[in-house]
């Protein structure tokens, strides 16, 4: 008979900050212990749930007289290639000591795209639940439910960023607007104007880093590099040659910029990031592909989010500069064929087309056995 492992995932490792929970957990009693330990914690995380339906479905198969095991697996807090890494080295400790032939996987169904692809190179899914949790709460009680899914990461960046996104563009549009106007009239009044479009423009970037961890994930990212530079990573390299070639692109910026003072705030604003769009492409592409090496170094397994990201980067790096030649030339800086602004509009929405096809093509590749089972709701 083929072993079917009844398989949770914490990918943000709740279990381990909350409730303390040494991972991986395998067997009925452990896993009831860490159920235990994380619902003393924070009684109202939805992992609680998530593992009691595990739970449930292994005492269901058990009695069924199945062959069945249980277990769970922690990412990081960090989540992210870090927590991906956790997972796949306690799901292969997980098989090691398991041995399953297929594998039922237990979600709440938010961070599914990131979770199939990690456990489909290592098991067969024969089947997907996904947990809801059922809730009727009154009106005294939306304050506190808002709050507290918006001190969820992956709810922080579904329902914050769009807010962050819109309020940034606007405030963007009324300031290059007012500086346009500057730019012609010289009138100061343009400048005061400003100043409640600087105010929300402020405000819309801190939301966005409020959404995205903007400020841990720069700190987390220098703290892997320093990792990575001590374990002499390749993907250090990578990134050190990344931010080589964006530094240069600021120098370089700079000084073309300075060769033309005497043309107004927004023709210089135009022309800087003009020059900016490619070296920041290339220093996307370098620190991808740094990640894309270590990747095949460690565990030996190519990373296909990597090859998407780099398409979809290079196709709006061509939409970009399209929007600035077209730019440039509308306003008499630049004189463009607007033939060659159509392409690289072109080019750029072919890209990024493209990047989202093939991130739909992995995903079929690597979930066959999921894209066929029907969740059901527990």
């Amino acid at each position: 008979m083929a072993k079917t492992l009844v398989l949770v995932v914490d990918r943000d490792d709740d279990f381990g900050v909350k409730g303390s929970v040494n991972t991986p957990v395998i067997g009925l009693q452990d896993a009831l212990v860490a159920a235990v330990d994380l619902g003393v914690n924070d009684p109202e995380d939805s992992d609680v749930n998530g593992l009691f339906a595990g739970i449930k479905i292994y005492n269901e198969m058990k009695a069924e007289g199945k062959d069945v095991e249980i277990a769970l697996i922690c990412g990081d807090k960090t989540v992210g290639h870090r927590s991906d890494e956790a997972l796949t080295k306690e799901l292969d400790e997980v098989i090691e000591k398991v041995s399953p032939e297929y594998a039922v996987l237990v979600s709440d169904g938010a961070e599914d795209e990131y979770v199939y692809p990690i456990i489909t190179t290592h098991l067969k899914i024969s089947s997907v639940k996904k947990v809801y949790v059922k809730q009727t709460p009154g009106i005294e009680g939306f304050v506190y439910i808002v709050s507290k899914t918006l001190s969820d990461p992956a709810k922080k960046k579904r329902f914050l960023a769009p807010i962050g996104a819109l309020i940034t563009l606007i405030a963007l549009i009324y300031i290059i607007a007012d500086v346009s106007a500057f730019s012609v009239t010289e009138s100061s009044s343009y400048l005061f104007n400003m100043t409640a479009p600087l105010v929300v423009l402020i405000i819309g970037i801190l939301i966005l880093n409020y959404a995205y961890d903007g400020t841990d994930a720069v700190l987390n990212r220098i703290d892997s590099w320093k990792q990575q530079v001590r374990e002499n990573s390749v993907s250090a390299a990578f990134t050190l040659l990344a931010v080589a070639i964006f530094a240069l692109g600021v120098v370089l910026s700079f000084y073309s910029v300075k060769d033309y003072l005497g043309n107004g705030f927004l023709y210089l604003a135009l022309l800087f990031i003009s020059n900016m769009i490619w070296p920041v492409a290339f220093s996307v592409l370098f620190s991808q592909a740094g990640r894309a090496v270590n990747q095949l170094v460690e565990y030996k397994a190519f990373d296909y989010g990597v090859l998407t990201s780099v398409i979809m980067g290079f196709g709006i790096a061509f939409v970009m500069q399209a929007v600035t030649d077209f730019l440039r030339s509308y306003m008499g800086f630049f004189l463009i064929d607007s033939s060659l602004v159509m392409i690289e509009v072109i080019v750029g929405v072919v890209l990024m087309i493209m990047s989202s096809s093939i991130a739909i093509m992995f995903k079929r590749l690597f979930q066959p056995k999921a894209a066929e089972a029907v969740p059901d709701e527990v």
